[in-house]
């Protein structure tokens, strides 16, 4: 396999600073157009890639969000995920998944885990154990600290931070009257999900 140059390596090996190549490579009008072009294929040739991890840390910004899902097998989330992640690509944002499994320890567990500058922001839908035995501790700690968050379907109405929910009274009323506006007499509702927002 093929080893990776460093930035310094490049440098060095062309005779010019290190800053000379990292504006190079980004493009900077105060490099010219041959110089930015030689560089480019000097990389290339030496397999140069960025240290994203590097370059983050310098922007201090990761440009990753860390969406915690509470089971990825129902096809409600596995949807919104895929809704998330195909406006993230689009705006450049990467993204790193994680599930809770309906668990209160795990949930804790992924945002602390995430949550020591690897991630911008967080997209969550609490766990059902979460929103059972009421305990935001671990949101409202990260929350204090100042990273966003936005909960999703499953929220707790004293967190201050963006929700995005679906209005479910009103769609059982939109759905029980076109029900009755079709001649349906016998109407059922059946659900499982007693405990949950």
């Amino acid at each position: 396999m093929k080893s990776k140059a460093t930035l310094k390596e490049l440098a060095k090996e062309l005779g010019v600073s290190t800053s000379t190549v990292s504006k190079a490579l980004s493009n900077s009008p105060e490099i010219s157009e041959l110089t930015k072009i030689k560089i480019k294929e000097f990389a290339q040739l030496k397999n140069y890639k960025p240290n994203s991890i590097a370059k983050n840390l310098k922007n201090q910004r990761s440009y990753t969000i860390g969406v915690i899902l509470p089971n990825i097998l129902n096809p409600f989330f596995a949807k919104v995920f895929s809704g998330i992640e195909l406006y993230a690509n689009e705006k450049g944002y990467n993204l790193i998944t994680c599930t809770s499994n309906e668990s209160l320890e795990k949930e804790k567990q992924m945002i602390e885990m995430l949550d020591n500058g690897a991630i911008d922001g967080f997209i969550l839908a609490l766990a059902e154990e979460t929103q059972k035995e009421n305990n935001f501790t671990h949101i409202y700690n990260v929350l204090r600290d100042g990273t966003p968050v936005v909960l999703f379907d499953r929220i707790a109405p004293e967190l201050k931070c963006d929700k995005v929910i679906v209005d479910d009274f009103d769609s059982a009323v939109d759905a029980t009257q076109y029900l009755l506006d079709t001649n349906c007499k016998k109407i059922a509702l059946f659900s499982t999900i007693n405990n949950l927002s």
